[in-house]
């Protein structure tokens, strides 16, 4: 082809008479590659030809990054050092054999092989990939790949996590076993794993060794090193505690500077916009937050921050919407004190109210789209949108009595009848409803966060395996090592060339609440940490920040280039001075009421709530099950006939 187009030219030259040599001048030369080679090139002319003028220049072939190549009719390669910009290269087919002209692409760092014939892959010892698949490529045995591949000997501090990087990526997968589990474990508190890519949590300050192994023969050891930590920042508690917590995003209270979501969090009844250096105010006297959105009828998508005020008024993105008084609100759904259950519905730009059912009598705890109906039956609902503010609701009857217990597991709800039969109800495409036991008297998450759980009536624990969870890494720290893990992710950091993986960096809140995290090898740490806010950057400063929330309902914050703590907000509701072991309505007073209460609590009664939960612990385990309401009940009649 390169031949025909320079013949094309020397014609159109020959023509031209007195402008041929402006011509000349003025006309680009086609790389000086063979015709089957840039036959190719121009099959990626949208990646290779630079001006899309039609023809593509040695000048246009240097800053090609990437390239994919059919090597028919190729029989040779050296053309490639005319690409020293390229980064990905990708081979299919042909007969070619000799790849050693890779070794002088000083960037390429990823390659794709698809049905190429080589025997031997050797010469990728001399490159410096990244990333490496052979697809139908058999003839390159597992035991050939791994003797290309190069690790990492990892160095992080204790109580924060970290991999055993192997390069290239994707060549092969192979098994790694950790020496001393004293010194470090995987996110499943084991030593071993066949997952390459599983992250190593720090136990202790130490070394100990790593072994990489392929159908039980080893093929490279290296080394852990797990530095003694600088120890977590610990400043004294405040004499306060949390009464509510939750973080979300918002659109109105605190978009960012696209008009997109930016965080928020609800602390202690005051919801506070959390951005860069600044934590502010914007609304009091708030019972709970959400922030929804919901597909228009002009196919676009409404937002809505829905704030419910401790006295019952609900606003929507700033705006009382309705004159209803409203006790609970549920995923764009709320409940009025009349009973009905209502939902907002995108209207235009904006949304108005609609009724979904007058026959409730409150909604079953934490298991939308459930509710019980007035006279006891639970029953479920959907919306269909029909019109600009219009929706059609249909409403399905379980043929369930109303629940005793109840409880929701990824999108999956548990409920336990009246006749204490355990029911698993699902609401994907349709409505589907499985018995799973008898005999039962609650149902509730494990402690870890990992599964459901359930009592018999003779006090025995059954366990039900349930595979709605990611299995991230956050699950596996929680369910394996009962530590609280998490990430963040601060894009801005990308725009001052730091890597995306250096961008994103994981906290861990080990069994005595404290947090440590490290970034850029720098690391953090906060003693009594409730749980993560956010991470966001402040651009004025050019700063980055990472918010949490402490035991004692303060937030603080962590400038992740100064390495400086700060509280942002102090604790704002005082601890209970002396708590009365049973008395959960906090009148001070442990008495036959406090039982009551306990006990309609358990049956999952609408809008029943303890003041001071943790007085009816009476086992002091953190939790509430029926085994403490049976201890209370004993307290009670013990000091009753005292």
């Amino acid at each position: 082809m390169k031949k025909i187009i320079s013949m094309t030219f020397a014609l159109t030259m020959l023509l031209s008479g007195s402008t041929m040599t402006a011509f000349a001048e003025d006309t680009p030369t086609p790389a000086d590659v063979d015709e089957a080679v840039y036959e190719q090139l121009m099959k990626n002319k949208w990646i290779c030809d630079e001006n899309s003028d039609g023809i593509i220049t040695d000048e246009e072939l240097a800053k090609v990054t990437q390239l994919s190549i059919n090597l028919d009719n190729i029989t040779d390669l050296s053309w490639l050092t005319k690409a020293p910009s390229c980064r990905y290269l990708s081979f299919e087919n042909g007969t070619l054999t000799d790849f050693s002209v890779l070794k002088e692409m000083p960037v390429l760092d990823t390659l794709h092989m698809i049905e190429v014939p080589i025997t031997d892959i050797s010469f990728m010892k001399e490159l410096n990939l990244e990333s490496c698949w052979l697809y139908k490529m058999e003839q390159i045995k597992p035991e050939q790949r791994m003797e290309v591949l190069r690790f990492s000997s990892p160095e992080f501090w204790a109580g924060t996590s970290e991999r055993i990087e192997c390069y290239p990526r994707g060549l092969v997968d192979y098994q790694l076993s950790i020496a001393d589990g004293n010194a470090a474990v995987f996110l499943d508190n084991t030593t071993s794993t066949e997952y390459s890519d599983e992250l190593i949590y720090g136990v202790s300050a130490g070394k100990t060794a790593f072994t990489v192994s392929l159908d039980g023969k080893d093929y490279y050891t290296g080394e852990i090193t797990i530095k003694e930590n600088p120890g977590a920042y610990d400043p004294e508690l405040h004499k306060t505690r949390i009464e509510n917590f939750e973080v979300g995003q918002s659109t109105y209270y605190n978009p960012d500077s696209t008009g997109n979501s930016d965080s928020v969090t609800l602390v202690n009844g005051t919801l506070y916009s959390v951005r860069g250096s600044e934590v502010k105010i914007v609304e009091t006297d708030v019972e709970d937050y959400e922030h929804v959105y919901k597909r228009s009828y002009s196919k676009s998508y409404n937002y809505a921050d829905m704030v419910l005020k401790k006295d019952g008024k609900l606003l929507v993105n700033g705006e009382p919407i309705t004159d209803v008084k409203v006790k609970a609100m549920r995923e764009g759904f709320f409940l009025g004190e009349n009973g009905y259950i209502y939902t907002i519905v995108p209207d235009g730009k904006g949304f108005t109210v609609s009724i979904v059912t007058t026959e409730s009598k409150g909604w079953v705890d934490g298991c939308n789209p459930l509710y019980v109906t007035t006279d006891g039956s639970l029953k479920y609902y959907s919306t269909d949108l029909i019109g600009e503010g219009k929706v059609r609701v249909f409403t399905g009857n379980t043929n369930i009595s109303e629940p005793i217990s109840a409880c929701k597991f990824s999108s999956v709800c548990y409920v336990v009848s009246k006749t204490h039969t355990l029911y698993e109800l699902s609401f994907y495409d349709s409505f589907t409803k499985n018995k799973i036991a008898d005999d039962v008297v609650s149902v509730e998450i494990s402690a870890d966060g990992s599964q459901v759980e359930y009592t018999k009536t003779d006090g025995t624990k059954e366990v039900i395996e349930n595979y709605g969870s990611s299995g991230g890494y956050a699950y596996r720290a929680k369910k394996y090592l009962g530590i609280d893990a998490g990430g963040f992710y601060i894009h801005e950091y990308q725009n001052r060339g730091i890597s995306e993986n250096d961008a994103v960096f994981d906290y861990y809140i080990d069994k005595n609440r404290t947090m440590s995290l490290s970034f850029l090898g720098n690391y953090c740490g906060l003693t009594n940490v409730e749980g993560e806010i956010c991470g966001t950057y402040d651009n004025a400063q050019d700063n980055g920040y990472v918010y949490f929330l402490r035991t004692d309902g303060s937030i603080w914050k962590y400038n992740l280039d100064t390495q400086q703590w700060q509280e942002a907000v102090g604790g704002t509701v005082p601890i209970i001075s002396e708590r009365i072991k049973g008395d959960v309505n906090a009148d001070g007073i442990f008495n036959i009421s406090d039982v009551i209460l306990f006990k309609k609590w358990l049956l999952a009664v609408p809008d029943t709530s303890l003041t001071d939960w943790k007085a009816a612990d009476m086992i002091d385990d953190d939790k509430l099950d029926v085994f403490d309401f049976c201890l209370m009940r004993k307290e009670l009649l013990n000091e009753q006939t005292s």
